[in-house]
Order: C-alpha cells, then sequence, then structure tokens
C-alpha cells in the first residue's frame, strides 16, 4: 500500500487546486495536497485523521448522493458542498470527483474550489 499512497500523493501535488484522494467506505482522507490543507485550515496528518462527513456535516445527503454517482458512473458533475474548517468556519467550494478502483476498493479523486471570493463578488 506505501507505493500506492505514494502514486496518490504524487496525483495530488501536481495540481494547482485543492486536491484530495477519499476512500468513501472508510470515510476517510488518504491524502490531500498543500492547497487543500490550507483551504481548510488543517495540517496534512490532522486533515487524514479527520473524516470526510466531518468536513460536510450539514449536507451528508448531498455528499453521499455524489459520491454514489461517482462510484456509478466514474465521474460526478460538479457540486458546490460547503466545507467545514479546522477552526469551525464554513469554505463555499464547487467539486469536481472521479471515481478509481485501486485493487477492489473504490476511491475519489476530487479537485476542489474555494469559491469564497465568486459568492462575495456576486452578493456584494
Amino acid at each position: 500500500m506505501a507505493s500506492e499512497h505514494s502514486r496518490f500523493e504524487l496525483l495530488v501535488e501536481g495540481v494547482g487546486d485543492a486536491a484530495l484522494v477519499l476512500d468513501p467506505l472508510g470515510d476517510r482522507f488518504v491524502t490531500a495536497n498543500a492547497a487543500a490543507c490550507s483551504m481548510l485550515g488543517y495540517t496534512r496528518t490532522e486533515l487524514l485523521e479527520t473524516p470526510v462527513s466531518g468536513i460536510h456535516p450539514g449536507e451528508l445527503p448531498q455528499l453521499e448522493d455524489v459520491v454514489e454517482r461517482a462510484i456509478r458512473d466514474g465521474y460526478a458533475s460538479t457540486i458546490t458542498l460547503t466545507c467545514r474548517t479546522k477552526a469551525g468556519g464554513c469554505v463555499p467550494t464547487e467539486m469536481v470527483i472521479w471515481a478509481f478502483e485501486v485493487g477492489a476498493r473504490v476511491h475519489l479523486f476530487a479537485l476542489v474550489r474555494d469559491r469564497s471570493e465568486r459568492r462575495a463578488a456576486v452578493d456584494g
């Protein structure tokens, strides 16, 4: 598994946006890049110890729906969800999620964009 984990890290670190690999059945993050950690206010270790559901506690039905679509179709269209930061704040985000298999287990690759500035421009 160490080599798979290293490949996941290479995948997410090469992306400019916040990027994460998730194990949806285990409700856990497998890896996250520096942009994702910064956006959410966690160290990488802290984020990997935080359940995915803990980042989206108010939107579990929407999260479950997008996970099911990604697993079924291999790709989930762009979705907007609010992420809870370590400090308890909320970050409006836009995500695109793809499913892929590692052995018999499904993982999700998520690209996440902070929509705070865009939202402020529309509201302001």
